[in-house]
């Protein structure tokens, strides 16, 4: 959520008052008032927009956690981002690419969408429903794979990504619009010392939630500087929440979904 600060509680400075704030809520923020952790906020300037402030916390806090937290991202990584034209996905490129991957993959299930994955960055966007496109970012990584991928599609995508998934490489699933897949072999990891880990934000509230701040200011600054651009489909009233979640479950929209408790 996007607002401005009304009150503080105890322990959090007054300072505060009065001040645009960017937070993600363990509960609540479909609402005109709404109550925060500080350790979970960050301050914005005045003058930042609240709607594309608003699209980034929980689908860039989950991108960027991924990568950063889970993935370890480095220097030169190569990373493949399923689904790169959905919320979550057009972030994680942008992300990568901040955070210094040296070639970044993007899956998208239309051309449009994949033009759209290439305006964001990404050094190549290619469909995911055909039998070859493992193969084909394989030719481009030299035959090596990708060190890193996001996925969130499942089904039997979820069993393509290992074979073009590098030694030592890293998957980090972020949910399963096709469902979970097939069952994995654990040990099939050993051979080439792969990982494999799944994320869910809320576990960080409780256990983490210094890194879910250092993911709101590492969003607010990216939108400073330019190197994250929030991609916000559309802006409904509150009122309209059932219509928002049917749209991003029928999968019709390029980017997030901003409700406004004001209208």
């Amino acid at each position: 959520m996007v607002g401005k600060v009304v009150d503080t509680g105890s322990g959090v400075s007054a300072d505060l008052r009065g001040r645009k704030v960017m937070a993600i809520m363990i509960k609540g923020a479909y609402a005109q008032f709404a109550v925060a952790q500080a350790i979970m906020t960050v301050t914005l300037a005045d003058d930042a927009d609240d709607v594309v402030m608003a699209s980034l916390p929980m689908q860039g806090t989950t991108a960027y956690l991924s990568l950063k937290e889970l993935a370890r991202i480095q220097p030169g990584d190569s990373v493949l981002v399923q689904g790169a034209a959905g919320g979550v996905g057009s972030l994680a490129v942008q992300i990568a690419k901040a955070l210094g991957a040296g070639f970044v993959v993007g899956t998208a299930s239309s051309e449009d969408r994949r033009t759209f994955v290439r305006d964001l960055g990404a050094d190549l966007a290619i469909p995911y429903d055909t039998p070859e496109w493992p193969q084909e970012v394989l030719r481009r990584t030299d035959g090596q794979g990708v060190d890193i991928i996001l996925e969130s599609i499942g089904g039997n995508v979820f069993e393509q990504n290992f074979e073009c998934l590098a030694n030592f490489g890293r998957y980090v699933i972020l949910g399963s619009t096709r469902g979970p897949g097939n069952p994995l072999a654990p040990r099939r990891l050993m051979t080439k010392a792969q990982s494999l880990s799944g994320i869910y934000v809320p576990v960080f509230y409780h256990h983490r939630p210094q890194m879910i701040g250092e993911s709101l200011r590492f969003l607010a600054n990216g939108v400073q500087s330019g190197t994250v651009k929030a991609s916000v489909a559309t802006v409904l009233p509150l009122s309209r929440t059932a219509e928002a979640h049917r749209m991003l479950e029928e999968r019709r929209v390029q980017g997030g979904i901003v409700l406004d408790p004001r209208s």
